[in-house]
């Protein structure tokens, strides 16, 4: 009897090693990996935030692909537009499966870097709003160039539904 105890606890403690390790790879797959170029744009954002006492945004995994293939699209198609190919911002975060209570987006076209084309940003009262509107939580952020070179940049901001 105490052989198969102790047989028995060594399965158990070799399952629940192999079910932690799994588990710990699952979450390596799910965590989201930023340019250098986001994280400075979601860094600057949120310093603009600071400054107006408001929390920083968070990224969003859903949030950055939504801004990513917009950002992409929009470089393909070298036009500077929220509705591209039908789609508004808003239809496009439905898309991607997030479920929001607000949602919001900036776009600039050819600023050289995260520094320029907040600066862009802040000086217009539209694309100001969003960076500091206070319900915002979390964003998505991208860059895409086009053939030229030139840069698109999307913002993507959301407030998650609550449950």
């Amino acid at each position: 009897m105490y052989r198969y105890s102790s047989a028995f606890v060594l399965i158990f403690a070799l399952m629940a090693s192999i079910a932690a390790q799994e588990k710990k790879e699952d979450s390596k797959k799910d965590e989201l990996k930023l340019t250098k170029e986001e994280q400075v744009t979601i860094d600057l954002t949120n310093a603009e935030r600071k400054k107006a006492e408001l929390k920083p945004l968070a990224a969003n995994p859903q949030l950055m692909a939504v801004a990513r293939a917009h950002a992409a699209n929009m470089a393909k198609q070298d036009k500077l537009e929220h509705t591209l190919d039908g789609k508004e911002p808003a239809e496009r975060v439905k898309d991607a499966g997030y479920k929001y209570s607000a949602t919001g987006e900036n776009i600039a076209w050819n600023a050289i870097t995260p520094k320029e084309v907040m600066k862009g940003w802040m000086d217009s009262p539209p694309h100001k709003e969003n960076i500091l509107r206070p319900e915002y939580t979390e964003i998505g952020v991208a860059v895409a160039k086009n053939n030229k070179g030139e840069r698109y940049w999307v913002q993507v901001f959301g407030t998650p539904r609550k449950k």
